[in-house]
């Protein structure tokens, strides 16, 4: 009896040995398979960290440019808006002068006779202009109304100069299109 339970015993150890070692095996196998998968995403994600690194030298590259121009470009704008705010000034006071003008003499622009007058006249407003870099189309529409004051002039020398008290102001269309370019700028 004492052999039989000896046996049994033996043949017990032998199968939970065996049981143990078949499951041990398969574990170190599972084991070894997530230390694989894991060795290979780590491997990935080094990859995709220095694909990330890159991405942002880049960025920071172009943020570093992008920041550069718009330095340049404020200081322009400001140069630019420094220079209009100028010429609207200007346009300011030319009306204002032309206004107390039309005030004391309603002729007073009639006295602008000489081509070489209008011309002159025609260069200033053109400077005033291109100062205050207003589009060519208002450019357009002053320099005709010069250009028809000075074709008005010429056929009024030609019949001789109207007295100043019949003399109609036209110095409102003036004023009408400075406030346009005042109000464009």
């Amino acid at each position: 009896k004492a052999y039989k339970e000896y046996f049994e015993w033996c043949d017990d150890t032998s199968k939970n040995g065996q049981y143990a070692i078949e499951s041990a095996t398969k574990e170190v196998a599972k084991l070894e398979a997530k230390i694989g998968e894991l060795t290979s995403n780590a491997a990935v994600a080094t990859d995709k960290v220095a694909d990330l690194a890159g991405s942002i030298a880049t960025s920071e590259a172009e943020l570093t440019n992008a920041t550069e121009i718009r330095g340049k470009e404020t200081a322009e704008f400001k140069g630019s808006e420094a220079e209009l705010m100028d010429a609207i000034d200007a346009l300011d006071r030319a009306t204002g002068i032309l206004s107390k003008e039309m005030a004391k003499n309603p002729a007073a622009l009639a006295q602008v006779n000489s081509k070489s007058g209008v011309q002159a006249m025609l260069q200033a407003l053109s400077t005033v202009l291109d100062a205050a870099a207003f589009p060519g189309t208002d450019q357009k529409k002053l320099v005709a109304f010069v250009q028809a004051q000075q074709g008005a002039e010429d056929g009024d020398a030609e019949l001789g100069a109207p007295a100043a008290a019949t003399y109609r102001s036209q110095s409102g269309g003036i004023l009408e299109v400075l406030e346009d370019l005042k109000e464009k700028a």
